[in-house]
């Protein structure tokens, strides 16, 4: 294996986050390009690199602010609060660098002011709308000028099982990974954009009826550990050995990652070309922090709404990894509030269901429970459930409008505070009187069975632990449960299935989650 440390200075020159060319004397953080829409009613950071001493001076829609670059060439200003503003503008910067040349100068044309989301996570979110089930009616129909689109695409993306060739090695760097720039939405920009975070986008554009700006940078099959900076990974008792030794063979790790690792790279180290690298070992998408330092550290402070999230899949395949993922997602939100220096909303949606003879799926009913215990123990989030939406045999639903549309229920009720339901029945309490179990549902307006039917998937086990199919009747926001096997109730669960058949929803449709509670007595 080639030197990691020589492979890594050999990437450093390029910023691959794109944005526009512009003289090395000044540049801008990538994130900021053309047709960029910038956050309203927040300060506003923009930063870059300008020759040492330089003075550097940014304005836009009648500011003007100056800073002066360090030692390192590194300088930042921070523009006042702007409300919404639908016109295009131009944001100029200029550096002095006291050479006879005179000013170095950058112009960010069509410029905007709105609602900035971060959508990542894995595959589900990085599902382009082109693959959506209702794809061939909403392209021809993507056109908003009022919604823009930074589109992240990565080295390495689609390759699954197959050998990395020289260019995808040569962009495994923080700061080639990924490569995009602002787009107005269009069908051409929005056909290979998340189908998630452009419904979530549409419906906020609407709602709100301000510019809305989504930056997309998810990666298929990544786990959580990877976009988590490895200083957070390290300071956590529970979780440091995810940073122990080299990634390829560190067991704290999932053995599926480790194993796609090693199809993408393997013939490369084995044949000596360059692979970038450092002491955890070779660079990849699921390497414990290297997502983190290829997209959020790239992207903080650029002010934000929010974020949107659709991950787990890849930290739910063995029980041990479904444990840990009760510390990695609450390690994951603190992590990114920290570098954006405020507690951004985190919006995630719960795992869906696909059958275990199709997937490694048997941990999905406990992650999609852990998932709806992280509302309670998270502040600031809101959970779209998506079980009734999955496809037995396929991890990948195509069914995305309607999780977008979720997503966007969350965010006109609890970013916006819009009096608008948002979320399906969430269990409260289980009590029993003999064998009889009550259960009490918050979101409960309008209980019914989504398919007209008898509610199903509920369950109940005694003192042995053994569960048994119960009788569901509804009765207003509660439910009454009953199995003949169980004379002294001790536990609930309902849509305890890799695959849910639950049907319980509310008035406004939406479904409730699969959960598990114990059962106290009157």
């Amino acid at each position: 294996m080639k030197s990691f440390a020589a492979s890594i200075l050999s990437g450093l020159a390029a910023i691959a986050l794109s944005a526009p060319a512009a003289p090395p004397e000044l540049t801008l953080a990538p994130v900021f390009g053309d047709n960029l829409v910038l956050q309203r009613d927040a300060p506003l950071p923009v930063w870059g690199r300008a020759e040492a001493g330089a003075t550097v001076s940014v304005q836009f829609a009648g500011q003007a602010k100056m800073a002066v670059a360090d030692a390192a060439g590194n300088w930042k200003v921070m523009l006042d609060p702007l409300p919404a503003s639908a016109g295009a503008r131009t944001l100029s910067i200029a550096a002095d660098n006291h050479r006879p040349a005179g000013l170095a100068q950058r112009e960010l044309a069509n410029v905007l002011v709105g609602d900035v989301w971060l959508a990542a996570g894995q595959s589900n979110m990085e599902f382009p709308l082109g693959r959506e089930a209702h794809a061939a009616a909403e392209i021809p129909a993507a056109t908003n000028a009022l919604i823009r689109l930074l589109n992240l695409p990565f080295a390495g993306q689609y390759f699954f099982r197959q050998p990395f060739g020289s260019n995808e090695l040569a962009r495994l760097t923080p700061e080639k990974l990924f490569h995009g720039e602002w787009k107005a939405c269009s069908p051409a920009a929005a056909r290979d954009f998340s189908a998630i975070a452009y419904y979530f986008s549409r419906e906020i554009q609407r709602d709100q009826n301000v510019p809305v700006g989504v930056i997309h940078c998810a990666v298929g099959g990544s786990p959580t550990e990877a976009w988590i900076r490895r200083l957070a990974l390290e300071s956590d008792s529970e979780l440091r050995a995810m940073t122990q030794g080299n990634w390829f063979t560190n067991a704290a790790l999932d053995d599926w990652c480790r194993q796609r690792g090693h199809e993408n790279l393997d013939a490369s180290l084995a044949a000596g070309l360059p692979v970038p690298g450092d002491d955890l070992g070779p660079n990849h998408h699921f390497k414990p922090a290297f997502l983190w330092d290829a997209g959020p550290a790239r992207l903080a402070p650029f002010a934000l709404r929010g974020v949107l999230w659709y991950q787990g899949e890849s930290n739910s395949l063995e029980p041990r990894r479904v444990r840990q993922h009760e510390s990695l997602f609450p390690l994951l939100v603190r992590d990114w509030r920290a570098a954006w220096g405020r507690d951004l909303p985190f919006l995630f949606c719960q795992l869906s269901s696909i059958r275990t003879n199709a997937y490694q799926s048997a941990g999905w009913p406990e992650f999609r429970d852990q998932q709806r215990r992280f509302l309670a123990t998270v502040p600031g989030t809101g959970m779209a459930v998506t079980s009734d939406h999955g496809l037995p045999d396929d991890v990948h639903p195509r069914e995305k409008r309607e999780i977008g549309r979720r997503l966007a229920l969350i965010a006109r009720a609890r970013v916006f505070g819009e009096p608008v339901e948002f979320s399906g029945p969430q269990p409260l309490a289980a009590t029993a009187r003999g064998p009889e179990v009550t259960v009490a549902f918050s979101h409960a307006a309008g209980l019914h069975a989504s398919d007209g039917g008898p509610v199903n998937s509920f369950e109940l086990a005694g003192d042995d632990g053994v569960f048994h199919p119960a009788r569901a009747l509804l009765a207003a926001a509660q439910l009454a449960l009953a199995a003949p096997e169980v004379r002294v109730p001790r536990q609930v669960r309902y849509g305890w299935q890799p695959f849910s058949t639950g049907n319980l929803v509310n008035a406004a449709g939406l479904p409730a989650s699969t959960f598990q509670l114990l059962v106290t007595t009157k």
